[in-house]
């Protein structure tokens, strides 16, 4: 009877072994997600990076100003700085209408206005808020960050 008794618990024994064993592989297959190796030896968060910001010139402007006595020409030149990677599509479809709104918002100012150094930083804000209207109000995207003026000669 001992003899009975000793299988009887070997018996026992190898089933609980087997039921632990198989009970901790589906465990470990079920959450095998949390277990990569990237996640054991990085700790760092995932990022999303940021968009690089893009700059895209318009062609240049050649405008009329008016002065006291003749008239004065502007050569503008300048660029956009966008991260949508999207805007070049749309300044490209919508060139003739930024162009015809920065032809007349510079149109409208007097060679005095345009020829003072202060008013560069006052004239790119104007020009970026114009823009982006007028890309809002033809509902495109209007993702301009800024205005820089890469050129301007006034004569």
């Amino acid at each position: 009877m001992a003899i009975a008794k000793s299988q009887l618990v070997k018996i026992i024994v190898a089933v609980l072994v087997l039921i632990s064993s198989t009970a901790g592989a589906f465990w470990v297959g079920s959450n095998s997600a949390d277990w990569t190796l990237t996640k054991l030896f990085t700790s760092e968060p995932e990022v999303e990076p940021v968009p690089v910001p893009k700059y895209y010139p318009l062609e240049k402007f050649v405008i009329s100003i008016p002065g006291d006595k003749y008239p004065h020409y502007m050569l503008l030149e300048m660029s956009l700085k966008s991260r949508n990677p999207a805007m070049q599509t749309v300044l490209v479809d919508s060139d003739a209408l930024l162009r015809n709104a920065m032809m007349k918002m510079f149109s409208r100012k007097t060679f005095t206005e345009l020829n003072s150094l202060d008013q560069l930083d006052s004239l790119q804000s104007e020009a970026l808020i114009l823009m982006i209207k007028v890309l809002s109000d033809n509902q495109l995207p209007s993702d301009i960050d800024e205005v820089l003026f890469t050129r301007m000669v006034i004569q």
